[in-house]
């Protein structure tokens, strides 16, 4: 059997000499490969370890040419990939016509075109888009010396030097989900967010955030290098069991400094007594730390949204559909929400979840001043019973934002973001708000802490790419661009029919001089949301970049006339900068 690697190595032996440099570049860059030194064409047989080595990795890389897309053994590599639905990233090594065999699993797949360009650039993008897909790199510091460094990369060991000095504090890792029903994931993700919740509130010891923390959920990576990778000494982690309305909790603390084991426990129990466990845990965590709890704090770490556990799971469950971000998901979780509020009239989170769900579809999919209306009446609402509520200030800066009422907008996003600046959204708010009034540096600050915070949501990439351009920092835009180009494949993935990111892709595409696939990204996402007003518009920016100036110029018109109506946003949007001089698009913004 093989040793397990992160990334397998596809191609044939007629590039060895190429492809073997090329490995010997992301090795020292700390990446984790399986290749065969011969060369998969010069194999007797397609073999078992072959296959071991494939499954247990967590990507396929392929390295294309004439020759390797030619061959039988290499195109049954990337059958299997694909089957399993396992990661593949085509490496480009020369100009190559991609045949019918492996079209279909190719299709829609970001590539790196490796032949062409800086090599050292290359090289990178290569690194960043390994790393999105949960491969272990070195540092960014590291990474700049992986091309010109011909020594072998050093082993690490689980036990590897940290005579480095931690900093005090702690991250809680995603507890794992082992419940019979694996659609329970919501509920351990929604601990491992109260958890930290929790945390928090108690002042000797920082917690690092939930974005930051849910990035290593279903990681392979051993503590040690999870505590080195955040800086973190303490790690919280653990595993729920939820079926019906029994719960078992295992969790446990390490300190990473000193490799050692701090605490653990077992909690059963019924759903109902989850707040106690919650409670109990945040209590032995801090007595674990030696942590000496001011009144305050002691009362914070009893502080309950609710104390009905319907109610929560209810709402636990309405987050996890939020999150999907599609029309039907979105609509769904303010039935939850709201049912939620059926059995606590007072639950605060709930309401402030409900009003960011309504200003959400509309901003993304309906554009109807009612869904604006009860967006504000629940965020309001929300703060009514908590007026610490940093979601219902988020929530009410959406919908201000989308009623252009911009001072209220930057005012309650700041707000949000002094009760939790942890969280990427209000900062996300607030870079558009100022965007779209042509403050454009304070947008860049806003918009670069939001994507520092997250980096898996798609939009902020191409608001700082908009940004940077209305700045003339023309490098750092393709840099973002090329961000961009490497997360969206993957997103797609996930939700195939989401317009928005396809047509964000489609824009990227034909600025990146890709016009064949630009089309094709363009034509599937008007399939998808033919009358849907933000993705017209978000078409007609991919017509403008392919140089289609009637074609955007009529679907601008179309976009109108379905309800779009930002033409503050319209006006700074470099992507239209083509159409500008358009005698019916000058005709259409008269006014607006």
């Amino acid at each position: 059997m093989p040793q397990t690697a992160d990334v397998f190595i596809s191609y044939s032996r007629e590039d060895k000499d190429r492809v073997i440099a090329l490995a010997q570049k992301l090795r020292e860059a700390g990446v984790s490969l399986w290749i065969d030194q011969g060369g998969i064409d010069g194999a007797a047989m397609w073999s078992e370890e072959i296959v071991h080595a494939l499954e247990d990795s967590k990507v396929l890389m392929l390295m294309v040419t004439e020759r390797s897309v030619n061959s039988h053994n290499v195109i049954k590599e990337v059958t299997l990939a694909s089957e399993h639905k396992g990661h593949i990233l085509p490496i480009h090594l020369e100009p190559t016509r991609i045949p019918a065999a492996l079209k279909y699993p190719l299709a829609g797949i970001q590539h790196i075109e490796y032949f062409q360009g800086d090599a050292a650039e290359n090289l990178k993008t290569i690194l960043r888009s390994l790393e999105r897909i949960g491969v272990t790199i070195k540092p960014p510091e590291l990474i700049a010396a992986a091309g010109s460094t011909s020594a072998p990369a050093p082993s690490h060991s689980m036990h590897s030097d940290l005579s480095k000095e931690l900093r005090r504090a702690i991250a809680v890792l995603p507890f794992d989900n082992v419940s019979p029903d694996k659609e329970t994931d919501y509920f351990s993700d929604g601990l491992t967010e109260e958890l930290i919740s929790s945390l928090s509130r108690v002042s000797g010891i920082d917690t690092v955030s939930r974005i930051t923390s849910m990035q290593y959920k279903g990681t392979k990576k051993d503590l040690v290098t999870i505590g080195k990778e955040l800086g973190t000494r303490y790690l919280m982690m653990g595993s729920v069991r939820k079926h019906q309305d029994n719960l078992r909790i295992n969790a446990q603390l390490v300190d990473v400094q000193t490799d050692s084991q701090l605490w653990s426990e077992t909690y059963k129990g019924k759903l109902e007594d989850i707040f106690d466990i919650q409670e109990k845990v945040a209590e032995q965590i801090a007595e674990a730390l030696k942590l000496k709890l001011s009144i305050n704090e002691k009362v914070a770490l009893t502080k309950r949204s609710t104390d009905d556990a319907q109610a929560y799971d209810l709402y636990l469950r309405g987050k996890e559909y939020l999150y999907q971000l599609t029309k039907k998901s979105v609509e769904y979780s303010i039935q939850l929400f709201q049912k939620a509020l059926e059995l606590d009239s007072r639950y605060a989170a709930s309401y402030a979840a409900c009003s960011s769900a309504y200003g959400l579809l509309y901003g993304l999919f309906k554009r109807d001043e009612v869904l604006l209306e009860m967006g504000q009446e629940y965020g309001f609402k929300a703060l009514m019973y908590d007026n610490n509520s940093a979601e219902a200030y988020t929530a009410l800066s959406l919908s201000y934002y989308y009623r252009q009422m911009y001072d209220e907008a930057i005012s309650a996003g700041e707000q949000a973001i002094a009760l939790n600046g942890d969280n990427f959204v209000p900062h996300w708010l607030v870079g558009r708000v100022y965007f779209s009034m042509g403050l454009y540096e304070k947008a860049r600050k806003a918009l670069e802490r939001s994507l520092e915070l997250e980096q898996n949501f798609y939009a902020t990439y191409n608001d700082v790419e908009l940004t940077y351009t209305a700045l003339g920092m023309e490098s750092k835009s393709k840099e973002m661009r090329r961000a961009a180009l490497d997360l969206l494949p993957t997103h797609l993935l996930k939700f195939p029919d989401d317009s928005r990111a396809r047509l964000f892709f489609a824009t990227g595409l034909a600025k990146s001089g890709r016009s064949d696939e630009a089309r094709e990204q363009l034509s599937r996402a008007l399939e998808f949301s033919p009358d849907d007003p933000l993705v017209l518009y978000n078409a007609t920016c991919a017509y403008s970049q392919l140089g289609e100036i009637r074609l955007s110029v009529q679907t601008l018109r179309a976009a109108f006339a379905a309800g779009y109506h930002r033409g503050d946003w319209i006006k700074r949007d470099s992507d239209l900068d083509p159409i500008r001089n358009d005698p019916e698009y000058i005709e259409l913004m008269k006014d607006k």
